[in-house]
């Protein structure tokens, strides 16, 4: 869902709260600040700790993708020194990789799915060059590419470690849980025929509930863009097409 379809659906459960607490007095109108304030304290310190290593685990995988399409880019430019259809069959590996991403919109599509890409560039590499001896420019350029398609595949070793770091079902569930009862714990408090309570209320109930989404966002790597690395891998067919 995008931002702008979120904000749209959450102002709109805002406003159902909020007339739901208009109209409905759920009693317990004696409800324990205390108990407020805990339940409160331990929504915050679990949303927060799992907020924050989703948060790096994120950011992570943005500079692995990021660095790894700069080593594909840098493979694609250096290749140019060697011939110029070896130049070309790299484009069109790297092209046939990165559309399968953004026409999937799925940054993890070669993860989840067979990739032969790496492979598929040191089999060309060994088709045009073999055993042949080459001059300085051209054993720097294939010397450059052997590197990059090495740490290529470390990066992408590194890619998939990081993606099985989601969130465990047992942490879900303290999640839920407590939002849970923070939620009902407000609900509670009397806010009949109160127009300014009710939408209070129902704010705090949605922003509880932006929390949970905002987290799910990071769990699923989806969060500013449509897919992660959607610019990255744009970029890169960008850079093979002559426009960059």
């Amino acid at each position: 869902m995008s931002e702008k379809k979120t904000q749209i659906v959450f102002s709109f459960i805002v406003l159902i709260l909020a007339y739901f607490y208009y109209k409905v007095d759920f009693g317990a109108g004696s409800t324990d600040k205390v108990f407020i304030t805990i339940t409160t304290f331990m929504f915050s310190i679990f949303a927060g700790f799992f907020i924050t290593r989703q948060g790096s685990r994120y950011t992570k995988i943005r500079e692995i993708i990021s660095t790894f399409d700069g080593k594909m880019t840098g493979i694609y430019r250096a290749a140019i020194n060697i011939s110029q259809q070896l130049h070309q069959d790299i484009g069109k590996i790297l092209v046939n990789h990165y559309e399968k991403l953004i026409k999937s919109k799925q940054w993890d599509y070669h993860i989840s799915n067979k990739s032969s890409t790496i492979t598929d560039l040191h089999i060309l590499l060994e088709k045009n060059i073999g055993d042949t001896k080459e001059e300085a420019l051209r054993a720097q350029a294939i010397s450059r590419i052997l590197t990059n398609l090495g740490d290529c595949q470390v990066l992408r070793k590194n890619m998939i470690m990081t993606f099985y770091e989601e969130m465990l079902p047992f942490q879900w569930y303290l999640i839920i849980f407590f939002a849970g009862i923070l939620i009902a714990t407000i609900s509670i408090i009397p806010s009949v025929a109160s127009v300014f309570l009710s939408l209070l209320k129902a704010s705090f109930a949605v922003t509880v509930l932006s929390v949970i989404v905002i987290l799910r966002d990071l769990d699923n790597l989806n969060l500013f863009e449509e897919f992660i690395g959607e610019n990255s891998a744009k970029d890169v067919l960008q850079i093979i097409s002559g426009n960059k």
